[in-house]
């Protein structure tokens, strides 16, 4: 199965001109663009260097998480394919499946999961050894599912193409701050995708990602937002 990240880059490129600031933490690193939009890509504790290379490989994982920042500041900007949607609960109706797998852990989603009594399941690399943690249990539990959440990492680590392909059947969606909202994703079976927007060049937003902050001080001076291929390809 081709990569989606490759594709995007063969579509959109890397335009260094087009890129106004970065900002590099320990959990998220920042690309503002010169029309001010704001992207941003969690790291998993890679620290990526504020000095972009010259050269975009998108084979390596620290240019793929480059690359992740930049085309979520380029794509999810588009207002003629993104809604507001808030998180995935109002977006999605989710009591409608009966077996939901996450990959990643959302504590704040899987709260809310709780509290509308939706049952789920969930796989994370980071935390092996959390009680509710189905790690050991992943493929099987793809396979078998009927809505498949992942979480955006997915999309420059290398596992997105491989969750695919595990879970044909499953309506599946991408979740968190990494989130691309691109149209091309529909075509890649994917039924929605869950980001954020922000305000044009918010120095704020730029500076606590350097400062080392994660999602819960930055995802407040953004909007949550949506692509849903529903709403696309019923236009």
């Amino acid at each position: 199965m081709k990569d989606f990240l490759q594709s995007l880059y063969k579509q959109y490129g890397f335009d260094h001109n087009f890129v106004r600031q970065v900002a590099s933490g320990k959990r998220y690193f920042a690309i503002e663009l010169v029309n001010g939009n704001i992207g941003v890509c969690a790291t998993l504790g890679s620290r990526i260097s504020e000095r972009l290379p010259q050269w975009i490989n998108p084979e390596l994982e620290n240019h793929r998480i480059i690359l992740t920042a930049y085309y979520n500041a380029l794509l999810n900007y588009r207002s003629e394919n993104i809604v507001k949607a808030g998180d995935i609960t109002q977006g999605v109706d989710l009591r409608k499946y009966r077996r939901i797998h996450v990959i990643g852990k959302f504590e704040p989603v899987f709260e809310r999961f709780r509290q509308m009594d939706i049952k789920f399941t969930f796989s994370d690399l980071r935390e092996p050894e959390h009680p509710d943690n189905k790690l050991k249990h992943q493929k099987t539990l793809v396979r078998q599912s009927d809505c498949l959440i992942m979480s955006a990492t997915t999309l420059y680590n290398g596992t997105f193409e491989e969750l695919i392909e595990l879970a044909p059947k499953a309506d599946k969606f991408l979740l968190g701050p990494s989130s691309i909202l691109s149209p091309e994703l529909c075509y890649w079976g994917v039924k929605g995708s869950f980001g954020v927007q922000f305000k044009p060049y918010d120095s704020r937003v730029m500076g606590l990602i350097a400062m080392d902050y994660g999602t819960r001080y930055f995802l407040k001076r953004g909007e949550k937002v949506a692509l849903l291929c529903d709403i696309i390809h019923d236009r």
